[in-house]
């Protein structure tokens, strides 16, 4: 067993509640003034480190007693949040076996064996074959922030996985994936027949980078902080697209996750590095917040789903519609978004359905939950990207969301409609060429 989880056990059977959070000091005096009087910050298992894209932010393990010290040197104390992957929660498994088509999908019946759909349908109903011709995302990699990515994902060969081995919880082990989840979004982005796997995904050139996570804020905070690091110093090189098919499952605001909570101040200051950040909307809709399948409202999409700066993506139904009560997709959240104030949420949708990449293996399902609308859109920008590499993520967003296909329901139902690679990338190169 590992020494700092000896250490916490040491400590929990003294009766010292222990948990992992943020302190974030308002100067310099006040980090040096927490750090000389709290010398339980530098004992085995604390596991404390500043961020390198926040330095007035220290992430900790604490004991009730280091929480206090840290309050009383000045510090402002954020909680720790667990994320939801839609297809429910990482085990935290240490890297055995992958399962092949494995792991729990709450929202998505298998579908009659007879449909025949598939990945490639939904290619071709966003235009990604179309969008080929010129670009397959060549030159962009796409960082999976999820449940890992199968080792033996056939979709995506050794050749296009990124070295990169990102310093946080799964540090060795991010080519992993206990649950499937994060092989199919990986699948969905980048996957190639090319490479060997059954169907191409949106943008089958680009390179692909693992980012397994506890999907708790502090694990996913050190992903993006370890990224902003490795592109400050030069290790990760070119355009970067990050896809994020996580979020709160929650039918009102969580009181726990401030707009200025560490987790989220880390998403933005990599989006203002120049990386194109996108997360799906949720499937909290109907099953989850039981509201009216046919209403485009009230709102279901929270935190950092919601947020102006990041790109979120609903999804429809073969027949391009989430309003449908005969059809799962009636779960997609609904806008405006409980942080969007210049924009209205979701930014656009995508169609899921079908037989897809799950794990080792393949899965036939009905839909593929917001999860799988949100790496269409993350290969979206990959083949955007490639063609203008220097486009700003504001850029990139307002290419593919002024190119959508209009579809008749509410803004807060499909926002700008339905995802349109072609015209997207035939944006981007007649912008590349005026500039």
């Amino acid at each position: 067993m590992k020494l700092f989880d000896l250490t916490m056990q040491f400590l929990i059977a003294w009766g010292r509640r222990v948990s992992r959070l943020f302190a974030r000091f308002g100067s310099e005096e006040q980090k040096v003034d927490a750090l000389q009087r709290s010398a339980l910050l530098r004992q085995d298992g604390a596991d404390a480190r500043f961020l390198f894209a926040q330095p007035d932010v220290l992430q900790v393990r604490a004991t009730d007693e280091m929480r206090a010290q840290l309050a009383r040197s000045g510090a402002e104390i954020f909680e720790d949040v667990q994320f939801k992957s839609f297809a429910g929660d990482d085990d935290d498994d240490d890297g055995g076996e992958e399962r092949s088509g494995a792991g729990s999908w709450p929202f998505a019946p298998q579908l009659d064996l007879a449909d025949g759909y598939s990945m490639q349908d939904v290619a071709e109903q966003v235009r990604a074959p179309e969008a080929w011709r010129r670009t397959r995302g060549e030159g962009v990699t796409i960082a999976i922030v999820d449940t890992g990515i199968a080792d033996r994902l056939r979709e995506i060969s050794r050749l296009r996985r990124s070295s990169l081995d990102l310093d946080s919880h799964y540090a060795g082990r991010h080519w992993c994936d206990p649950e499937g989840h994060g092989s199919m979004c990986a699948a969905i982005a980048a996957g190639s027949r090319a490479d060997g796997g059954r169907y191409d995904g949106v943008a089958p050139g680009a390179t692909v980078l693992a980012a397994r996570s506890t999907l708790f804020a502090s694990d996913v905070a050190l992903v993006y902080d370890e990224l902003s690091r490795a592109r400050a110093e030069g290790r990760l090189k070119g355009p970067l697209v990050v896809s994020n098919s996580y979020g709160l499952e929650d039918c009102t605001s969580a009181n726990v996750l401030p707009i200025d909570h560490p987790y989220m101040t880390g998403i933005l200051a990599l989006i203002s590095s120049g990386v194109f950040v996108c997360f799906a909307a949720g499937n909290n809709h109907t099953d989850v917040c039981k509201h009216d399948p046919y209403s485009c409202g009230p709102n279901s999409i929270w935190g950092p789903n919601s947020h102006d700066d990041v790109f979120s993506v609903g999804t429809v139904n073969r027949d391009f519609t989430n309003c449908d009560p005969m059809s799962p997709h009636v779960n997609s959240s609904r806008g405006p978004g409980e942080w969007a104030n210049r924009t209205v949420k979701p930014d656009c949708v995508a169609p899921t359905y079908g037989e897809v990449a799950w794990g080792t293996s393949y899965r036939r399902m009905r839909w593929w939950g917001t999860s799988g609308a949100c790496p269409q859109v993350a290969g979206a920008a990959a083949l955007v990207l490639s063609v203008y590499p220097t486009l700003s993520p504001t850029e990139v967003a307002d290419v593919i969301r002024d190119t959508c296909c209009l579809l008749p329901e509410g803004k807060t139902c499909v926002g700008h409609g339905l995802l349109d690679c072609r015209d997207a990338v035939e944006r981007a190169a007649a912008l590349s060429l005026s500039s």
